[in-house]
């Protein structure tokens, strides 16, 4: 997390280096069509400042963002708002700029306008571990499946586990992450099970306790990211599977495992 000299308060402040073509990521990052292969599998657009951006996880519950500066090719910033302290309205702002870089495209996301209060300190955590995620499924979406349409598959319910503790989803009960969370850096290999399929995954991003995520060679270079909520001992948690190009056979499954997972592991909501 840095403080940018253009943004007020604190902000978040990532980059990541991709081998395509600035139109090529400037299509992923403003079009409806390029969003769903790394972000929400539900987004339209309506381009230029004054437009909007709306992503959804579910096609009934979209968000929609204002798009506040349209630089095409160069930067892109949009805006929402979140309740803040005494019922006032924060409005933070996503910046992407894009810039050729060493024969790649750099892309810097700035994601800023929070206080210096602590009381968005859980939230901006949360939101690190999220960006370095969809940050690196930008990447692999790019360089891996270029072209490829996404097919997501999805698990996201409440559980428990006490501060300190494993991620549950990632126990004997769930994935059956080996070697444990805490002992994984990114680049290393480790075993996971979904579906009664044991699999070798290699770990793209971790910001342990809070997410980690897998390339999956085995089910073409698939994405599995998991995410812990909240550091609460009762939490929501959501298990993503990002495939691309694989048949039903392959899908069906881990479709049934990720039914099966939440199963064991999901408790009734506060």
């Amino acid at each position: 997390m840095t403080n940018d000299r253009t943004h007020t308060g604190r902000s978040l402040d990532l980059t990541v280096d991709i081998d395509a073509t600035l139109e090529e990521v400037w299509h992923a990052l403003t079009t409806g069509e390029g969003i769903a292969r790394w972000f929400g599998p539900y987004a339209a657009v309506t381009p230029g400042k004054g437009g909007s951006v709306s992503i959804g996880w579910n096609p009934d519950e979209m968000w929609d963002s204002p798009i506040t500066v349209w630089e095409p090719l160069r930067r892109m910033q949009t805006v929402s708002e979140m309740p803040g302290k005494d019922g006032a309205v924060v409005h933070l702002a996503v910046d992407y700029y894009l810039e050729a870089h060493g024969g790649r495209v750099r892309v810097r996301l700035v994601h800023s306008g929070f206080d210096d209060s602590d009381s968005w300190d859980g939230y901006i955590d949360g939101l690190d571990a999220g960006w370095a995620y969809f940050l690196f499924n930008l990447k692999h979406a790019l360089e891996r499946h270029r072209g490829r349409e996404r097919r997501q598959l999805s698990a996201r319910f409440q559980t428990t586990a006490p501060a300190g503790e494993d991620h549950p989803v990632l126990g004997h009960k769930g994935l059956d992450l080996r070697p444990p969370i805490g002992r994984l850096q990114p680049g290393d290999g480790c075993h996971l099970s979904l579906g009664g399929v044991d699999v070798e995954g290699v770990v793209a991003v971790s910001r342990a306790p809070r997410t980690i995520a897998f390339v999956v060679p085995a089910w073409n270079d698939a994405l599995l990211f998991v995410e812990r909520e909240s550091m609460k001992e009762s939490h929501q948690v959501g298990v993503w599977l990002s495939l691309y190009g694989v048949p039903d056979t392959t899908a069906a499954p881990l479709r049934a495992g990720l039914v099966a997972l939440q199963s064991a592991l999901a408790v009734p909501e506060a």
